[in-house]
């Protein structure tokens, strides 16, 4: 028998009995609702105008270098007082560096079924990047004079932030009856952040902050 013949006849002998030792599926696996939220969220940073900065571990490395080498020259911020100003959401604190999560999930949407934007204030800008999934809803807005607006809407579940822990001054407002917190970070952009309800809304811009916290309470749900 040729070593042509040979391979057949292995084949025939063994193939059968090899199929049926698989076992096959009943149903496709699904990945669990943490996982599907995390990739949702890689892929939506993908798509965001400065991923071109961050995409190669080279340039990432660089950005972190970089945000240590600012945040080094910067006086402590105690952590009581960070505690206090975040004391509606969970933190985890780093010597130089925060991680902000919502501490409210429980009854919280696990997507985005109410869609909330920007109201007023927006006559002199073009949207330059949106983006909704399941789980946020993006709009960057963007003027001649080089001003930028970044609002996000996050389901509570998705919501997590690093803040600068250090040389941050952290102070509370009212956004339509709702407790805000308002801080400046090291590219002199305020970011304000507050629980509307059923969602986290952020907004970072690098505009003067009273008009920034004039914008924010135009926030409503539009749909």
């Amino acid at each position: 028998m040729n070593n042509d013949n040979y391979r057949k006849a292995i084949d025939a002998a063994l193939t059968p009995e090899y199929n049926s030792m698989l076992i096959s599926p009943e149903e496709p696996h699904t990945f669990s609702p943490k996982f599907e939220k995390r990739m949702n969220k890689l892929i939506k940073r993908r798509k965001k105008p400065y991923y071109k900065m961050i995409n190669t571990a080279g340039k990432r490395v660089a950005v972190i270098i970089g945000f240590f080498v600012i945040i080094s020259f910067s006086t402590i911020m105690s952590v009581e007082a960070l505690r206090e100003a975040f004391k509606n959401f969970f933190i985890s604190i780093f010597e130089k560096f925060s991680i902000v999560r919502s501490s409210d999930e429980s009854s919280s949407p696990e997507s985005i079924e109410a869609v909330y934007t920007i109201t007023s204030g927006l006559d002199k800008y073009t949207i330059s990047f949106q983006e909704q999934d399941e789980i946020s809803n993006n709009m960057v807005y963007e003027d001649e004079d080089g001003h930028t607006i970044d609002f996000c809407q996050y389901v509570k579940s998705a919501y997590d932030t690093m803040i600068n822990t250090e040389n941050t001054v952290i102070e509370y407002i009212d956004i339509n009856g709702k407790e805000a917190m308002i801080y400046r970070d090291n590219h002199n952009y305020h970011i304000i952040i507050w629980d509307i309800g059923d969602y986290i809304i952020t907004i970072n811009s690098n505009i003067g902050k009273d008009e920034l916290i004039s914008i924010a309470k135009s926030v409503q749900k539009v749909e």
